[in-house]
């Protein structure tokens, strides 16, 4: 017989698989790439009921789809494969170049990264000199820009040298990296508030928060440049006008956001550097 896949699986082949060259997709699609900050069954749950309502809309199909890492999507960017992307502001800035520009930005809470420990974990405070020595810190991605880059950032502004004073771990997403931290596979981790927020309570319950970096511009949406312009504003009225509905603020709450979208310039995002 022949192997039977669970859901979740099935699921994960079918989001990653569904990355196949813009030739293959079926006509009249827009694809909606979101990087994959969590797990494809994690996404999916939360921007599937987007699409689907942006796809209503539009008046034609937008199909959600990831990647299997940080790197991969940005091949698939540089390929002008999505006409939509979901992406950070460090990586907005690549993007740009293969002609993406933002039309609208998460509308919640500031874009910082924070710094995790458990309760009973050794760190009770963060600074040059009370660190312990072979302290394990994890982080999801080198990419990933709140959770790694900005808090690799304020870590040496107070004094860490991270790869010097601590020991290094990637692990793929913001999940398994607080699932780590959790499961005390590491010290302290780098994420941001979304993905802990989106943790089970007794996970969340286990963990605290003892450091946050500086913000910076808020997680963009940007469309490729040769959609038409009518898609383009119906696109951006429909996310700017996701909160004016009790179905619009089901999706909200779903996808863990606290107020939607709202407008974005580009010159908001050109001073922000990896």
């Amino acid at each position: 017989m022949g192997r039977r896949f669970g859901w979740p699986a099935l699921l994960l082949a079918l989001l990653l698989s569904a990355g196949v060259s813009a030739e293959n997709q079926e006509p009249g699609y827009l694809r909606f790439g979101v990087l994959p900050l969590q797990s494809p069954t994690k996404l999916a749950g939360m921007f599937l009921p987007l699409t689907g309502y942006l796809g209503q809309q539009l008046g034609r199909p937008v199909q959600f789809v990831t990647s299997s890492s940080f790197s991969a999507f940005m091949e698939k960017v540089a390929q002008r494969e999505y006409d939509i992307i979901y992406l950070n502001p460090m990586l907005y800035g690549r993007s740009r170049q293969y002609g993406y520009r933002v039309i609208v930005k998460v509308a919640s809470e500031p874009f910082t990264g924070i710094l995790v420990t458990r309760n009973s974990g050794p760190i009770r405070a963060l600074s040059a000199d009370s660190l312990p020595s072979g302290i394990r810190i994890g982080f999801p991605d080198p990419g990933a820009f709140a959770a790694t880059v900005m808090v690799r950032d304020y870590l040496n502004s107070i004094g860490i040298d991270v790869d010097r004073q601590m020991q290094v771990q990637y692990f793929g997403s913001q999940d398994s990296a607080i699932l780590a931290l959790h499961n005390g596979l590491v010290d302290i981790i780098g994420t941001w508030r979304p993905s802990l927020r989106s943790m089970p309570q007794a996970v969340r319950e286990d963990l605290q928060i003892i450091a946050e970096t500086p913000p910076q511009p808020q997680m963009p949406i940007a469309v490729r440049d040769d959609l038409s312009a009518e898609d383009i504003d119906r696109l951006y009225r429909a996310l700017v006008g996701l909160a004016e509905t009790e179905h619009g603020q089901t999706i909200i709450k779903q996808m863990g956001f606290k107020r939607g979208f709202e407008s974005a310039a580009d010159a908001e995002y050109l001073e922000v550097k990896p």
